[in-house]
């Protein structure tokens, strides 16, 4: 026997053995028997796409959450973004975006330096965009929300902390200061920020009035 005619015959063998279950079935229940059989496995493939699609979606999106609430090492960041980037590097982008996200809450709701603070601000603020612009598709809608309140809520806190930041670094360099005339500059500096803020009105007034009249008095004592 040639070898063509070889493989003609095991290719009509694993045909016959493909086709024989199905001339079964026919036999059997017929074509409509056969129809609800592959409905239901098609519906069965669809439920199982279905529901391990949800599980990777879950997965994700408390991924998500957990890098919005948590600052990362560098290291760890690192790792988790170069994993992600491999399997999937829309969904890498979002979280590097949530990574730059934490990382400026920490830092602008922390700084004694204004320009730093601003900055991140600043830098906070263009990532959420480009998340509600281009990204907000990847995680569920309860996870945006999230985020979007976790932004807003970054936003009216930092009308207060920037200018109670700014007065305590003021008042902690007046203290360490020998000279009253070095003091009275630094605390000036602080009420001056302080009041700044007060007049913006965008922040917690109770809290400025609060540190203001604590620098005020400190001015006070060194009379």
């Amino acid at each position: 026997m040639k070898k063509s005619e070889a493989t003609l015959i095991g290719w009509l063998v694993v045909i016959g053995i493909i086709v024989y279950p199905f001339v079964w079935l026919h036999e059997k229940i017929g074509w409509i028997g056969i129809g609800l059989i592959g409905v239901i496995v098609v519906g069965f493939a669809i439920f199982y796409n279905i529901s391990r699609s949800q599980k990777e979606q879950k997965t994700f999106d408390d991924l998500a959450l957990y890098v919005l609430h948590n600052r990362l090492h560098p290291d760890e960041a690192k790792k988790m973004n170069l994993k992600l980037a491999r399997s999937n590097f829309p969904r890498s982008a979002l979280i590097r975006n949530l990574q730059i996200i934490r990382d400026s809450i920490e830092i602008a709701l922390t700084s004694k330096k204004r320009d730093t603070a601003e900055s991140r601000m600043n830098t906070l603020l263009e990532r959420y965009e480009e998340i509600r612009k281009e990204q907000s598709g990847l995680v569920s809608a309860e996870v945006y929300n999230e985020i979007d309140r976790v932004i807003q809520e970054t936003k009216d806190e930092f009308h207060t902390k920037l200018f109670l930041n700014l007065a305590t670094g003021h008042m902690e360099k007046a203290q360490k200061l020998k000279t009253k005339k070095s003091k009275e500059k630094y605390l000036d500096l602080a009420i001056e920020d302080l009041k700044e803020g007060l007049q913006k009105g965008l922040g917690q007034g109770a809290d400025l009035k609060r540190v203001l009249s604590q620098a005020e008095q400190a001015k006070a004592n060194l009379e």
